[in-house]
């Protein structure tokens, strides 16, 4: 790997041994096949048997797997087969984790994929939604009941990266004489600590190397029969993984994970919420959402919204928050059957020197994948950009869950779960996310978040001839395409505004020409076309925080915050106490004017929380879009100014 850019495996087409007629991919760079003869046949032996699983998929709900080396797929695709074809609980979900330094092209998988009819279908699936050739997490829904999440890079950062709950791991790297990193006692300490009480795991090797690390690690193993002509292989298993996490404790997750089935309460129906009622619904919860003014009624209800990333120069967690979560709204976007997208392409002005010079840098240092970046005279192209009904989009995810149109006034915990108060009724579930806006402010357990408002206007205007792509400059131009039962036309905006809390934004004739004004700056031709008279404006607030970053997290316990990390404000070193969260409440807020393109990662996040599946983002990304940051932050900067 070479800055943000993954190498793609090379591969040597050699014949079998077994199979002469056949084929035999090889790792140029490794010098080791990726499989030879019967390749499921060997998978289902030495992964699937040696760790026991189509038993063990009959009796869990949940079941999450862990891997080192993806290669060709094969093992995800047999589990995959044989999770589907096996009686189990019902909504059972099935969640692999993966790492993988060098994959396949798309090219390469196919012709792979041939030596293996009997997985035709499942193969084909899994190569029309894998990710581009990008470092760092890929998330992927595979089934309704199957998810995939991808690691590209190094697979000691990517375990030490990574969180999850691991019931069973194929430890399948090239071979440990072709390949030590891939069997090194630092790699398998990080699966100890990503493995539950009593995960096994197995793999085709018996070299005393992996032996020992994984003995250090805290793993049992035993040898048992192998494969062909592999007499031996190694399963085993880990009684008691180490306590040892990786987040600060102050950006703790909850203790508990939720049952399957929980009833979840999510609090807003508007981008944030409905990205929440779909993962949720997907990762096996009943979510009910509240929404006095019903779906897509605040910014979510504006006729068309920019599909673009925001892009980092350097490498942060803010920076692979918003390039994953660009990948993953796109994936997303595309793999529904409604008419919500009009992928036109977005055109990045570069509007001075300092804005050419900083393009130019992102392009070489490959911010995006191969193809998903241009540099142009005029500035940067997206071409897997566009526009999106928002609308659409809302009602998309929300999908089937039920929406009640209520105000929740309170939240109170009680044994069982929470109990939401409306006007006159109240509500009992096992969890809640809060995901309103601004109007979190409303709820006691939000109140101390460092939230505001930004009053944003947008001017549409339905019968100018739409351009060719969406522009942005600061503000945006775009086209408003015939999505649904409305569009047609340009979208400008969107101003910017401070409001006060509780105010509500209205649309203005000076936020019309100030729109106006800032097309002219920058595509001077498509504001002459541009009337005011003629203009359909729509105002709403946006909800924002000091760091541009959403809030995305479990709720902390503040009295325990302020009581147990007040020495962080005369800068004491000691080991501080693991934070206490307020068990069952979430929170999804501060989107701010690219909540479109980060709200369905951020919910996959929260969603990962709650199941303790492999999580879609790394930790550094978790700890920095933590409801707790600001608290921490701002002890820290009272020890600077003491």
């Amino acid at each position: 790997m070479s800055g943000r850019r993954i190498d793609k495996a090379k591969l040597d087409w050699g014949a079998s041994r077994d199979a002469p007629h056949s084929f035999c991919p090889k790792s140029v760079k490794f010098g080791d096949v990726y499989f030879s003869g019967d390749g499921p046949a060997e998978t289902a032996h030495v992964f699937l048997a040696g760790n026991n699983l189509p038993h063990r998929f009959e009796s869990q709900s949940r079941f999450h797997i862990g891997e080192l080396g993806f290669g060709t797929g094969l093992n995800f695709l047999v589990a995959w087969n044989v999770w589907t074809n096996v009686q189990k609980p019902a909504d059972a979900k099935l969640h692999l984790f993966s790492v993988e330094a060098f994959p396949l092209s798309v090219d390469d998988m196919a012709r792979t994929h041939q030596a293996w009819p009997g997985l035709a279908q499942l193969s084909k699936k899994l190569r029309e939604i894998l990710p581009p050739p990008y470092p760092g997490f890929h998330h992927l829904h595979i089934d309704d009941d199957v998810t995939l999440t991808l690691y590209y890079g190094d697979a000691l950062e990517g375990v030490a990266r990574a969180e999850a709950k691991i019931d069973a791991w194929f430890l399948d790297g090239f071979a440990p004489s072709k390949n030590p990193a891939m069997w090194s006692p630092d790699l398998f300490t990080e699966m100890a600590r990503l493995s539950n009480p009593g995960a096994t795991f197995s793999t085709f090797t018996v070299a005393g190397a992996a032996r020992r690390a994984l003995e250090e690690a805290g793993f049992e193993w035993e040898k048992r029969p192998g494969f062909g002509r592999k007499k031996e292989m190694l399963a085993g298993r880990i009684a008691k993984p180490p306590q040892n996490e990786k987040r600060a404790p102050w950006f703790a997750a909850q203790r508990e994970t939720l049952l399957p089935g929980a009833r979840i309460a999510v609090i807003g129906a508007g981008i944030a919420g409905s990205s929440l009622a779909n993962e949720l619904t997907r990762s096996g919860f009943a979510p009910t959402v509240f929404d006095a003014s019903g779906p897509a009624s605040g910014a979510s209800g504006n006729p068309a919204g920019l599909i673009m990333p925001r892009l980092d120069l350097d490498d942060t967690p803010a920076g692979r928050f918003h390039a994953s979560a660009y990948l993953h709204t796109l994936r997303l976007l595309n793999e529904r059957n409604e008419a919500v997208f009009a992928p036109c392409g977005v055109l990045h002005h570069a509007a001075s020197q300092k804005e050419r010079e900083r393009q130019k840098r992102l392009f070489e240092q490959a911010a995006l994948p191969d193809g998903w970046i241009e540099q142009r005279d005029d500035g940067l192209f997206f071409p897997q950009g566009g526009v999106v009904d928002p609308a659409a989009f809302v009602r998309a995810l929300l999908a089937e869950s039920p929406v009640i149109k209520e105000h929740v006034q309170k939240l109170n915990r009680h044994e069982q779960g929470w109990r939401l108060v409306t006007g006159n009724t109240e509500y009992d579930f096992d969890a809640v996310v809060i995901a309103n806006g601004l109007d979190a402010l409303r709820l006691a357990d939000a109140r101390t978040l460092p939230l505001a408002g930004s009053a944003g206007q947008i001017d549409w205007f339905p019968d100018v001839e739409p351009t060719l792509h969406a522009h942005a400059f600061g503000p945006y131009a775009a086209p408003c395409p015939k999505i649904g039962e409305r569009g047609g036309g340009v979208i400008i905006g969107a101003t910017y505004a401070p409001v006060p809390i509780g105010a509500e934004a209205r649309f203005t004739a000076e936020a019309t020409a100030s729109n106006i004004a800032a097309v002219a700056r920058a595509m001077p031709e498509l504001a002459a076309k541009l009337d005011p008279e003629k203009s359909q404006p729509r105002a709403s607030v946006r909800c924002t925080t000091p760091d541009r970053l959403p809030i995305a997290g479990p709720l902390p316990d503040w009295r325990f915050y302020g009581a147990a990390y007040d020495d962080l404000r005369l800068g004491k070193q000691r080991d501080y106490p693991r934070a206490e969260m307020r068990d069952g409440l979430f929170i999804l807020t501060g989107l701010g004017s690219r909540g479109l393109v980060t709200a369905p990662l951020a919910a996959a996040m929260i969603a990962a929380e709650m199941t303790g599946a492999p999580s879609p983002v790394d930790i550094s990304v978790t700890e920095s879009l933590h409801p707790a940051r600001f608290f921490i932050r701002d002890y820290r900067r009272a020890r600077q100014t003491r």
